[in-house]
């Protein structure tokens, strides 16, 4: 489903990452730990789009989304982000919220994929509220609502819990997982904490053991 072949990623003519390799399967979900400034992120950000890739190729579903013959832009990737801030737009409803990413289907359309995602992330009669009036747990399932809006094949979380406690960042792991499976989207989990990734994902490694192919399955 997704292929990253022999990746490479420059800043100041330094290689920040260097002939990584990585395949996920379609429903999978894989997590990479490491500390900051590892390249974590900026993998992401490569397979989003936001950074360009000096050599290898990115391909998603057999399309090639990067390579140095081809560049999609991130809007046409199929792929969605969530950021350690949930980044939702407190002048909109939890509803208009997630709506936004999908203003090109009909109102009809949009409605009834706003209301699936409202009753999937269970947070129904909660439409008309704002980001502020929600809790943190709530606040990261709306920004998850918004992510799968568009039915993207892949989702790419940037340490999605970093700002919550650590119990209710390993609760929302395990119904993150459970929502992604729900929907079959494919994921890739950046964070610091292996409990999390443990509890969310079906492989997971250390930014250097994925280097080396050398990954984790979770353990039912």
């Amino acid at each position: 489903m997704l292929k990253l072949s022999n990746i490479q990623v420059v800043y100041n003519q330094t290689p920040v990452l260097d002939q990584f390799n990585l395949d996920i399967a379609a429903g999978e979900i894989v997590g990479i730990l490491g500390p900051s400034g590892c390249g974590k992120s900026t993998l992401l950000r490569a397979i989003a789009g936001f950074v360009e890739i000096a050599k290898g190729e990115i391909c998603l579903n057999d399309s090639c989304l990067a390579s140095c013959q081809c560049t999609v832009p991130p809007e046409k990737r199929g792929v969605g982000m969530m950021f350690q801030d949930n980044a939702l737009f407190p002048h909109l409803t939890i509803e208009d919220n997630i709506a936004f990413g999908i203003n090109k289907l009909s109102k009809s359309e949009r409605k009834q994929r706003v209301a699936e995602l409202i009753e999937l992330i269970q947070l129904q009669g909660l439409e008309n509220r704002y980001p502020h009036e929600l809790s943190g747990g709530q606040q990261q399932r709306v920004a998850l609502a918004r992510a799968l809006a568009p039915k993207p094949s892949l989702i790419l979380f940037d340490e999605p819990f970093s700002n919550l406690d650590t119990t209710l960042s390993e609760h929302l792991a395990v119904e993150v997982r459970q929502l992604l499976k729900q929907q079959n989207t494919a994921a890739i989990l950046v964070t610091h904490t292996f409990r999390e990734a443990q509890l969310m994902c079906d492989r997971y490694g250390t930014f250097e053991s994925c280097l080396l192919g050398n990954m984790s399955q979770k353990v039912a």
